[in-house]
């Protein structure tokens, strides 16, 4: 990995982040400005203006950080939803890695944040996340060279079960599951099943795919007698069927089925409890940790509608996908004469989704109109507690850290030799542990929002 590309991007990580901090300190400031105003105009409140002071400040961050508008035309609010739900999902993908890799554990736990993100944002966000923290970060902490080579083919099986979970929380009874207060045994079970076994065999199928391209078998140690039982339920199927397999794809491709075949049933095995956990644990962080987000993204808040993907969904997804797909599509090691349709699969699923969101969608502006209605349902749940001391306490508290880090990152060339590892390191640790804090002091404001709201 090359050294300044750390530097660079460790400099710009710190720099967005302060910025971010500094416009989040000037919006907090102007409305404060003119709510101020306003009280001195007239004692008593208007609430009918809460949807034009959202218009006014999605304004103001269009003429300040381009690309925010684009952002919010995808349907979700840039600073309450996205800026919230996607660095959750990288955090808990990471975390989840780290300790299934700490413990040696049979499970991956590298998609909890996948599934949190495809829950609340939709099918296309929760890809996002997926192809954000396997080709971006799994990459920068990968120490081996050649990490690219290694870690962006398994992107396909990622992007897969956030679509995947996505469109599955799409779905009416999954809406009612989560209302439901006093879910029985069986609703558990039959969500567990839908999404852990169901996605396992779903995500197996591109999973066996790129062990085919990397030339190797499922990496999982099964019993002999199992891998024996396996190996002559496959045989057996072949044999039933050899004379109908034989006239479709020839002997050698109906050999090449088989070994599919087995491989597949492999990856199910091994996919089924980490995949399960994992949607087990993303619902239980969504209902403990973002009850605001449950109420609107998914519920529908007020409307009772949850908000709907628009053209620019798919568009980022096609954006991120491309250095991965150019990086794939060039590498000599997986034979891409042969594999290329394989790494071109997702600009399928891509260009449906274009045609079918074009055609369908929802306009901008409904989901303009839409963003700016949980915007102000957002600023009214969260009034009650803004005024308290941890609150404005923490906020200051990130955003002075923050400042001091790009002066400590600068004074990091003068004072270390080995500067291009110890500046990763720190920009690491310390965004790292800003992120969690950040993140909890969210769920907090809203689960205190949910409970005072409801009393």
């Amino acid at each position: 990995m090359n050294t300044d590309f750390l530097v660079v991007g460790g400099m710009i990580t710190a720099f967005v982040a302060a910025i971010l901090s500094l416009l989040e300190k000037l919006l907090s400031l102007r409305e404060r400005l003119k709510s101020a105003k306003q009280r001195k105009r007239t004692p008593v409140a208007d609430h009918s203006h809460a949807a034009p002071q959202v218009t006014d400040e999605s304004m103001f961050l269009d003429v300040i950080l381009p690309g925010a508008r684009v952002l919010n035309i995808s349907s979700y609010l840039l600073w309450d939803e996205i800026g919230v739900i996607v660095p959750a999902g990288i955090l808990l993908n990471y975390l989840g890695l780290v300790l299934s890799l700490r413990l040696q554990s049979i499970l991956y736990l590298d998609m909890i944040g996948t599934a949190l993100a495809a829950f609340l944002l939709g099918p296309w966000w929760g890809a996002i996340v997926a192809l954000l923290s396997n080709s971006l970060v799994n990459w920068l902490l990968y120490p081996d060279p050649g990490a690219d080579l290694m870690i962006f083919p398994w992107s396909l099986v990622n992007m897969t079960g956030g679509l995947f979970w996505g469109f599955m929380a799409r779905r009416g009874w999954f809406k009612k599951y989560i209302r439901s207060t006093r879910a029985s045994a069986l609703r558990h079970i039959w969500y567990l099943t839908s999404f852990g076994v169901l996605g396992a065999c779903v995500m197996s199928v591109p999973g066996t795919f790129v062990q085919v391209a990397l030339s190797k078998q499922a990496a999982f140690a099964l019993t002999p007698d199992v891998a024996d039982v396996l190996k002559r339920v496959v045989s057996e199927s072949q044999e039933a069927l050899r004379h109908q397999i034989k006239a479709l794809l020839g002997i050698a491709w109906g050999g090449s089925l088989g070994w599919a075949l087995q491989n597949w049933l492999q990856n199910c095995i091994k996919y089924i409890p980490d995949k399960t956990v994992s949607a087990a644990i993303a619902l239980a962080v969504l209902k403990y940790g973002f009850p605001l987000f449950e109420r609107e993204l998914i519920l529908g808040g007020s409307g009772m509608s949850r908000a709907r993907d628009t053209l620019a969904a798919p568009l980022i997804l096609g954006c991120l996908y491309l250095p991965s797909f150019v990086v794939l599509l060039r590498a000599e090691a997986y034979t891409s004469q042969v594999n290329w349709p394989l790494w071109s699969a997702p600009w399928l699923i891509i260009g449906a989704g274009v045609f079918l969101l074009r055609r369908w969608g929802p306009s901008n502006a409904v989901a303009e109109r839409a963003c700016a209605g949980r915007r102000a349902r957002y600023l009214q749940a969260l009034k009650s507690i803004e005024g308290e001391s941890a609150q404005e306490f923490c906020r200051r508290l990130t955003f002075v850290t923050l400042i001091t880090s790009v002066f400590f990152a600068l004074c990091l060339i003068v004072l270390m030799v080995d500067f291009y590892r110890v500046a990763f390191n720190f920009f690491t640790v310390v965004y790292g542990f800003l992120l969690t804090v950040h993140l909890a002091r969210v769920a907090l404001s809203q689960n205190l929002a949910i409970v005072r709201q409801d009393t």
